[in-house]
């Protein structure tokens, strides 16, 4: 079994400012104890929870002086797999590997509610079933949503307005010529089932159309969220991708002229609702815990974030909401 913390063996700082390359895992690591702090989920922000818990090149993280440790699985295994089995705490049974915001909630309250998970990672807010289930985002980072293409040349327009965006996914704009761009037919690509950027980006979708639900093309590929490949492997590739995650993934370029669809967005941790009194989630998701402190903040900012301002600066870092955070003050 292969977890993500291990994969601060494989960071680099890069100039003055720490800046880190997204690596995989160097080797397998320890199965978490009944004492640590678990979870998985997004993943937009597996590589924070990561740094977070274990540090980025000089900076250490949470576990480096913790009793108990941060761990975080990340959703998808450096050699590509999903859905494998992982064991949250020593003792527990297996379980399937949680990918995208929605599957990592999902463990923690209803039919699937695993007491061996402590948190979940999330780059979406609450759908009113996971309000009716007692859980709570703790906002920690801001991030965008940005449609993406290929860098190493591509055919779509300097300029994809929100009404095109709708049509590229509705199939009624189906050739970048007609857009303005080179002639080639559309590749629509959307994160896979249950991610938090695919919940947010069909949010923002019917949003754009009016209110009303866009009902996506035949043609419409689902790929691995955040995944560069399919994108730089096509230059009539689009895709829906965070802003945070696209500054390690050059292959990838976002459509960024004026006028173009663009979406600013919190990032969060969730917890039941009775864990907001547990004895950990002060220290490590609180607004004075260690995620919001200013060590997490270069940790944060080392995975391509913006850490959130606490309440003392006017902002709602580490603050439990079951409402999406509005609120982007960062520190």
């Amino acid at each position: 079994m292969k977890r993500s913390k291990a994969s601060l063996l494989a960071t680099t700082v890069l100039a003055s400012v720490l800046a880190v390359t997204l690596a995989a895992p160097a080797s397998a690591d320890s199965t978490p104890q009944p004492r640590d702090i678990v979870g998985g989920g997004s993943d937009t922000t597996q590589f924070a929870m990561n740094y977070l818990a274990d540090g980025a090149g000089s900076s250490p993280g949470y576990n480096f002086t913790a009793n108990s440790r941060l761990v975080s699985f990340d959703a998808i295994t450096p050699d590509g797999l999903t859905h494998n089995t992982i064991t949250l705490k020593a003792g527990s049974a297996p379980i399937t590997r949680p990918n995208g915001s929605t599957e990592g909630k999902a463990l923690l309250f209803g039919a699937t509610n695993n007491t061996n998970a402590n948190y979940a990672r999330s780059s979406s807010s609450l759908s009113q079933a996971e309000i009716d289930g007692g859980l709570y985002l703790v906002p920690f980072a801001k991030d965008g949503i940005e449609l993406a293409v290929r860098a190493a040349g591509h055919n779509a327009p300097a300029i994809i307005t929100p009404t095109q965006m709708v049509g590229i996914y509705s199939g009624t704009i189906t050739n970048w010529s007609t857009i303005g761009g080179t002639a080639g037919v559309i590749v629509p690509m959307i994160p896979q089932t249950g991610s938090g950027t695919r919940v947010t980006f069909e949010a923002q979708l019917k949003s754009a159309n009016g209110g009303t639900a866009v009902v996506l093309a035949g043609t419409v590929v689902e790929v691995q969220e955040h995944d560069p490949a399919p994108i730089a492997a096509n230059a009539n590739a689009v895709a829906p991708f965070s802003t945070g995650r696209a500054s390690f993934a050059p292959s990838v370029s976002l459509i960024e002229g004026t006028g173009s669809w663009k979406y600013t967005r919190a990032l969060y941790n969730v917890v039941r609702s009775a864990d907001r009194t547990a004895s950990s989630f002060g220290p490590v998701f609180g607004s004075n815990g260690w995620i919001c402190s200013g060590s997490g903040k270069t940790l944060i900012e080392a995975a391509g974030f913006q850490q959130l301002a606490g309440p003392l600066d006017g902002g709602v870092c580490g603050v439990a909401t079951q409402a999406a955070t509005t609120n982007f003050a960062v520190n």
